[in-house]
């Protein structure tokens, strides 16, 4: 019984001890590098069709109109290029991916003050569907990386209450 109560309260005690710990940056470091968005670009390849370029392009555009910054943060243009595109054939479908590398330069300076590289694949039967899925993919990369507001879908509340929004 004494055994028990003491391995118990050592549990208690070390689980405390880990409950006290935090991960994850500081308040002050997390606002630090959220930046002003004015504007993005996409640039690609020839080979890239022009289609998923400019979805890309109004989702992400889209997401900037709608961020509103309270505070006054570093005002930067995003340059979203994507890099390599490559596209196969799949048993049953098709499978697509893109490289994209975001730069967000200083809109005073023009200075690269940030800089993602990430890769997005899209697999499915359907052409477009894919193209709509890789464009999709990318730009909400895009918005999360630069904490921007995704415009939320019309409902039938928001038709009817235009305020509700």
């Amino acid at each position: 019984m004494y055994r028990q109560l003491k391995r118990f309260g050592m549990v208690l005690l070390a689980s405390l001890a880990l409950m006290s710990f935090r991960l994850g940056p500081e308040t002050g470091e997390r606002d630090r590098l959220i930046y002003d968005v004015r504007g993005a670009f996409v640039a690609a390849r020839p080979d890239v069709s022009p289609e998923l370029m400019q979805s890309i392009h109004y989702q992400v555009a889209n997401a900037i109109n709608d961020t509103v910054r309270v505070r006054a943060r570093p005002r930067v243009v995003l340059t979203i290029r994507l890099e390599s595109y490559t596209r196969g054939s799949l048993l049953l479908g098709q499978r697509a991916s893109v490289k994209a590398v975001v730069r967000a330069a200083a809109v005073q300076t023009g200075e690269v003050i940030a800089e993602a590289k990430f890769t997005v694949t899209a697999i499915g039967i359907d052409a477009s569907s894919i193209e709509r899925d890789l464009a999709f993919g990318v730009a909400e990369r895009v918005i999360s990386e630069f904490k921007l507001n995704r415009t939320a879908p019309s409902t039938l509340a928001t038709a009817l209450f235009p305020g509700s929004r």
